[in-house]
């Protein structure tokens, strides 16, 4: 049997406390960031469209912390460059028949899956989604979809 205070809700599986206090008895060795999200107010941007290009890449632009990007590509050689890294950021990228290259907004310091170097790119499969999360200034951590097979998207060289 579990303690549920008076403001203790639950609704569709998930529970929250609604204005609770926090206590060391209840925290320890531990630290605790927290955002508030707003769930009345929340937005995200609509699906962003790019075209890879070769050479400088095509940058998707910085549209907050949550982004659905169409990539086109008729290359595979052709690149797609990561907004500038805010950790946080989630950038959900999808293609068709042609993969693309995935670079960061600076490959020689900002990392996909821990590969740096200059011009350092992640080659992405044809008709693969891909989610990119900034994990640090200098770190993006990515995985793919292509059909049922969940990856990892190989480190950038």
């Amino acid at each position: 049997m579990s303690y549920q205070p008076d403001n203790y809700k639950e609704q569709g599986g998930a529970s929250w406390v609604v204005g609770g206090t926090l206590t060391a008895a209840t925290l320890t060795a531990a630290t605790l960031t927290a955002t508030t999200l707003d769930t009345e107010n929340f937005t995200y941007p609509a699906d962003v469209a790019v075209t890879a290009v070769a050479t400088t890449g095509a940058a998707i632009a910085d549209a907050g912390l949550l982004q659905f990007v169409t990539v086109t590509s008729d290359n595979a050689d052709k690149i797609v460059i990561l907004p500038t890294p805010t950790p946080g950021t989630i950038v959900i990228l999808r293609n068709g028949a042609t993969g693309y290259e995935l670079r960061s907004s600076a490959p020689g310091t900002v990392a996909i899956n821990g590969g740096t170097g200059a011009n350092a790119e992640s080659a992405i499969a044809a008709n693969t989604m891909v989610i990119a999360i900034c994990t640090s200034a200098t770190t993006w951590q990515a995985i793919g979809l292509a059909g049922t097979t969940l990856a990892a998207v190989e480190a950038a060289a």
